[in-house]
């Protein structure tokens, strides 16, 4: 636990820019299967500013791929699922928030974002 515990994420800078580019058009929500201690961890990378709201599974009492933790994330987001879009690297996670009735993609690198929110950032 503590050798997990000390593992760095890597950050996705391109990606991270891109959200900021969303965010000028529309709500972020994280949406993840986290510990506790993910506020923590975002501030101490300069990322607690990412995302409008969090969703984190360690808080909400259910975790992805669980169809409540999409609707829960689409109520932060004041949006109907159906006008969501969800991104994840886990292809059971995108298909439960398909199945959820959101528009969903695979992330398995920033051109995967761009490409899904090209309509909305250009």
């Amino acid at each position: 636990m503590a050798a997990w515990s000390r593992l760095e994420p890597a950050i996705d800078e391109q990606g991270v820019a891109l959200l900021a580019l969303a965010r000028q058009q529309v709500r972020v929500v994280l949406v993840t299967n986290a510990t506790t201690r993910l506020e923590q961890d975002l501030r101490r990378r300069g990322l607690l500013g990412l995302a409008d709201a969090i969703v984190n599974s360690s808080r909400v009492g259910v975790a992805k791929p669980d169809p409540r933790i999409f609707q829960i994330a689409a109520a932060r987001a004041g949006a109907i699922p159906a006008r969501c879009l969800f991104a994840d690297d886990s292809a059971a996670h995108v298909a439960a928030a398909q199945a959820a009735g959101m528009t969903a993609i695979r992330y398995t690198s920033h051109q995967d974002l761009a490409r899904a929110l090209a309509p909305l950032i250009g």
